[in-house]
């Protein structure tokens, strides 16, 4: 591989907090990077010196950005384009989402309605063209929509949509994945596992990690450190190396014991002070916090249970909800709570599940059917928005409304100072506005001021959302740990299968209940989604040419270009059914039977099911094919 792009020499502070400190990365041609850090330490603000967008501060050495040329070769030149987390709507709410293309691309829309011989030298057709392939492969299938008119998901797959069918050697990707359902991001990762393109992805999505990186850049301290692997090897990596820096600080903390005894003793008592012993227990004394701030630092996140004796927290029989005899939500769905219940939430996006969490809550009601709650159940729900911050007050504000110490649902207290600390989060930093701080860092305050409240029932919708992945491992492990219910909406699988042991599905107005996690249950919703998909793409019965009305011998005609191009359209589509038919025969063949009887003996029969629809098919498209090239 050939480098593309070379930065050394960064330095970069945001008022008194260091950013970067003598940073420098290599980026070469097919590069497959996952970025990590904590939020607020630099990961955006990298994407944004890469783009130009921040210029980094003047120093020396001076800052350098050495950039690939190509000498002729467009694929070895640098060039590059960003996706941002969130879709650029202000000042562009009546675009639309066709429309919307020239957003990313103003130069384009210059070139489209005054040079068009310019815009074709610069690919614009083509830009466009896959762009709104694209967008089809998403659902979007009303290109005149509004911009405004659209969810958070909807605008997501229009970023999507221009990073795929970007020409740029390098993209950018920042929080890909945040507000898709996992449906999409599927597809999405299937996409950027055969790109060509060299790509650099901030996402806290494990599996996308996990399957795409081959690269992993690290900020810490003000650096970026490179490892050479895949996003498992670099967790292997990191688990050896804090062994051995945790085995290290132990020894160095023996020394250092031993050297502070030395030095309480005093002059008179030492006789003579050796300059030499009193300068290596500085140094000593110094490598120790060195060593200790680059330690992994734990979370100090405690889930506050209610102490309730009661085991079935929530239990409803044949509910039924809607809001009008044309929007019916649920019908006849039956489900419990019990403490301990750790419940994954899926879905197709606008099936009821936040109407099923309210339901819950107590906000709605039911119009049809039982639902009973254990008396003063104690329900904390935390949203994905953050409601509850204001963006002006400072962290000692929100944490301690202005005094000294954080009161616990226990009934203890802890200093606002520790308190905030123990969220990952400087001391120094106590004082800044919200505004000032990441979005990542908002999600870890907003757990920090919710979760000093005790509860039944904890319900997280999207809590993965912007938060760093080393958050999320401590949130996972405290939830696996906590004896209360919790309900969960996510996108990430990860999260899902290392909390969840139990999964609730809404499909078609009926809510389907697993007993077991993600894992366990993935096989069967791959299956419905296969079988889902095999309904959507059905092709209409093959049109046969009438016999002709006169037996004579007939002079061969050139194929007409209808017929030519369903020709080609048939050899397409026979192609695509012989991939699907693969791939269900491997998921049929990688059902494991063990773990997960149950949910793998629907699958089986959804899977044989799609399986025989398939076949049917090819035997159809073989028909007409044959029909049509005689």
């Amino acid at each position: 591989m050939s480098l593309l792009a070379s930065i050394k020499n960064i330095y970069l502070t945001f008022g008194t907090k260091t950013i970067f400190k003598n940073a420098s990365l290599s980026i070469s041609t097919g590069d497959r990077i996952g970025l990590l850090g904590l939020n607020g330490k630099g990961k955006s603000t990298l994407f944004k010196i890469l783009s130009g967008d921040v210029v980094p501060d003047h120093h020396t050495p001076p800052f350098e950005f050495n950039k690939a040329r190509g000498d002729g070769d467009e694929n070895k030149r640098f060039t590059m384009f960003y996706i941002p987390q969130e879709l650029p709507v202000r000042g562009h709410e009546d675009v639309t989402i066709r429309d919307y293309f020239f957003v990313f691309y103003p130069e384009l829309k210059e070139h489209y309605e005054n040079a068009l011989d310019e815009f074709e030298r610069l690919h614009g057709w083509d830009l466009i063209q896959d762009y709104e392939s694209y967008l089809k492969y998403f659902n979007h299938e009303d290109l005149d929509k509004k911009i405004s008119e659209l969810s958070g998901g909807e605008q997501k797959k229009i970023l999507l949509s221009l990073g795929l069918s970007s020409i740029a050697n390098l993209i950018l990707w920042d929080e890909p994945t945040n507000h898709l359902d996992i449906e999409t991001i599927k597809l999405f990762e299937d996409e950027l596992n055969s790109t060509q393109k060299a790509f650099m992805l901030i996402t806290h999505d494990r599996f996308l990690l996990s399957k795409l990186t081959r690269r992993i850049l690290h900020i810490q301290q003000g650096r970026i450190e490179a490892f050479e692997g895949s996003y498992t090897d670099y967790l292997t990596f990191l688990e050896q190396s804090e062994k051995a820096k945790q085995s290290l600080l132990t020894k160095l903390k023996n020394n250092l014991d031993r050297e502070q005894a030395w030095m309480r003793q005093g002059v008179k008592a030492r006789r003579t002070r050796s300059k030499k012993r009193v300068e290596d227990f500085l140094d000593l004394k110094n490598k120790v916090s060195t060593i200790k701030s680059e330690a992994k630092r734990t979370m100090d996140l405690t889930l506050q249970k209610s102490g309730r004796q009661t085991k079935v927290l929530v239990d409803f029989k044949d509910m039924d909800f809607q809001y009008s005899k044309e929007k019916v939500l649920f019908s006849g769905i039956t489900g419990e709570i019990h403490k301990g219940n750790k419940i994954g939430l899926l879905g197709a996006n606008g099936v009821g599940k936040t109407t099923l969490l309210k339901l819950i809550k107590g906000d709605i009601e039911p119009t049809g059917g039982k639902l009973k709650t254990a008396d003063n159940l104690q329900i904390q729900y935390f949203s994905q928005k953050r409601d509850e911050l204001d963006i002006d007050m400072t962290p000692y504000q929100l944490l301690g409304d202005g005094n000294d110490f954080v009161p616990l649902p226990d009934g203890s207290k802890k200093h606002v100072h520790s308190y905030f600390e123990s969220f990952l989060f400087d001391r120094d930093d106590i004082h800044r506005p919200l505004k000032t701080f990441s979005g990542g860092e908002k999600s870890r305050l907003q757990l920090a001021f919710n979760l000093t409240k005790a509860g039944d029932i904890l319900i997280f919708d999207e809590p993965t959302n912007d938060l760093d992945l080393e958050t999320i491992n401590i949130l996972e492990e405290k939830l696996a740990e906590f004896s209360g219910a919790v309900i969960l909406i996510s996108h990430d699988r990860a999260f899902l299968a290392t909390v969840t042991n139990k999964i609730w599905l809404i499909d078609e107005q009926k809510l389907q209940n697993f007993e077991g996690g993600y894992e366990q249950v993935s096989p069967y919703l791959d299956a419905l989604e296969m079988e889902r998909e095999l309904k959507d793409t059905a092709p209409a019965a093959p049109v046969v040419a009438p016999a002709p009305v006169v037996a004579a011998p007939v002079v061969a005609k050139p194929v007409n270009n209808k017929n030519k191009f369903r020709i080609d359209a048939i050899y397409a589509e026979i192609e695509s059914n012989e991939e699907k038919t693969k791939v269900i025969q491997d998921k049929i063949a990688g059902l494991d039977y063990s773990k997960a009887k149950d949910a793998s003996n629907p699958a089986l029969k959804i899977l044989t099911d799609a399986q025989k629809t398939l076949e049917d098919r090819l035997q159809a498209l073989y028909q007409e094919l044959e029909t049509l090239e005689s």
